[in-house]
C-alpha cells in the first residue's frame, strides 16, 4: 500500500528520488502514465490489475479501442536505478507542466508524481476542504 506524501526535486534528467518506502514496492521496476492531472506509477503487479481491468472495460464495450490504446500507448516501464531514482518520460513532464520541484504522493495502490504548485492548488481547493469533511462525516471517522 502506498501512501503518505514526499516533496522531492527533478533533476535535469527528469529523475526523481523515490523515497524508500515506495522502493519496496516498485521492486526493480514500475509502469507510469497520464493521469487526470499528474504521473501515476504502479509495481508490476500493481499496474498488471489495472491493465486487466482497461482490457475488461474494452471487452465489455464500456471504453472504445480508442481510449484503450490511448491508455495503453501512454504506459512507459520505468527502472530503479542505484541511487532509488526513476526517469520519468519527458512528454509527460512537459504535459504536466513540471519544473523542479515535485511531490511524489501514495495513493493506495499507486503513486502520484505531481508538480508541487499544482498538487498544493489540488489539495489546498475549498472543494477538497469540503469534499473531505463531507466524507468523514459520513464515515463516521
Amino acid at each position: 500500500m502506498f501512501v503518505g506524501q514526499h516533496d522531492h526535486s527533478l533533476d535535469d534528467k527528469g529523475r526523481v528520488v523515490l523515497p524508500s518506502a515506495f522502493r519496496a514496492f516498485v521492486e526493480n521496476r514500475g509502469y507510469v502514465t497520464r493521469l487526470d492531472s499528474c504521473i501515476g506509477m504502479w509495481s508490476t503487479d500493481g499496474f498488471r490489475e489495472v491493465a486487466d481491468r482497461w482490457k475488461a472495460e474494452l471487452d465489455q464495450g464500456n471504453i472504445s479501442n480508442l481510449v484503450f490504446r490511448k491508455l495503453m500507448t501512454g504506459v512507459r516501464e520505468v527502472k530503479l536505478d542505484s541511487a532509488g531514482r526513476v526517469t520519468l518520460p519527458r512528454e509527460l513532464l512537459d504535459e504536466f507542466g513540471f519544473d523542479t520541484q515535485v511531490v511524489v504522493a501514495g495513493r493506495y495502490d499507486r503513486v502520484e508524481i505531481w508538480p508541487a504548485e499544482k498538487y498544493s492548488e489540488e489539495l489546498e481547493s475549498e472543494e477538497a476542504g469540503d469534499a473531505l469533511a463531507e466524507t468523514v462525516a459520513r464515515l463516521g471517522i
